[in-house]
């Protein structure tokens, strides 16, 4: 079992909305709002990385909860009729419902995403500038940054990127942060010869998948995690 006796109650709990990861101690609670990458949160190759990710943040005192944009629209993949848009809208609805906790520090609220998830964090800080979008923080894996407009710089980014991802080339990110009217806001780690997927243990180190390439690289995955800790622990 990855949720401890606290966060187990706490997630049964009629009234809650998201299925949540809850600290053992009473809080006020920093928060994280996790958003999948295309396949959802139970992909085929790693049903339990998400749980394991939100288990890791909860351990460090953060509340967690799952923003499920595929479930809610009864799909199991980003291949259905569902936008970035859609995902970060439902990642705006997260934020709002996480302010209205008491158990939830309102300051401390991050987005994190990954893949097409990571987009959508980005598509959010995008449509909603200034405070709206609720977020002081955002954490992103390997996003698509083709063509992406500038977003809120109000919002500090950590990007996390794989050197070698053929799918969504590192580069396209750096130069969408170039475009941000403070890019000093963003941090950009790149990780060489990382790919797609480097920090999902379940992965063989490089594997074929759809259009490009996606693999392990635990020497990334394990400096990515050190690089949120000290990112999400930054001015407690």
């Amino acid at each position: 079992m990855l949720l401890l006796s606290a966060s187990s109650s706490f997630a049964q709990k009629p009234e809650a909305k998201y299925r949540t990861f809850r600290p053992d101690t009473p809080g006020p609670h920093p928060a994280v709002a996790l958003v999948s990458g295309c396949d959802g949160l139970a992909p085929p190759m790693a049903p339990a990385v998400y749980e394991r990710r939100a288990e890791h943040l909860r351990m460090l005192g953060h509340l967690v909860i799952f923003v499920d944009y595929l479930g809610r629209r009864g799909l199991k993949t980003c291949a259905g009729s569902v936008t970035h848009e859609d995902a970060a809208g439902d990642l705006m609805s997260a934020a709002a419902w996480l302010r209205s906790q008491a158990v939830v520090d309102h300051s401390r609220l991050t987005a994190m995403g990954w893949s097409y998830g990571a987009r959508a964090v980005l598509v959010a800080l995008v449509n909603n500038t200034g405070s709206q979008s609720g977020f002081s923080r955002a954490v992103v894996y390997y996003p698509d940054c083709r063509a992406l407009e500038p977003w809120n710089p109000a919002v500090r980014v950590l990007m996390l990127l794989g050197g070698d991802d053929d799918m969504t080339p590192a580069r396209l990110c750096q130069e969408a942060v170039k475009r941000v009217a403070a890019p000093a806001t963003v941090k950009t780690v790149v990780y060489p010869g990382a790919l797609h997927g480097f920090d999902v243990p379940d992965l063989p180190t490089r594997i074929r998948y759809g259009f490009g390439t996606i693999g392990y690289h635990p020497q990334a995955a394990a400096a990515a995690r050190r690089e949120i800790e000290q990112f999400l622990g930054a001015g407690r």
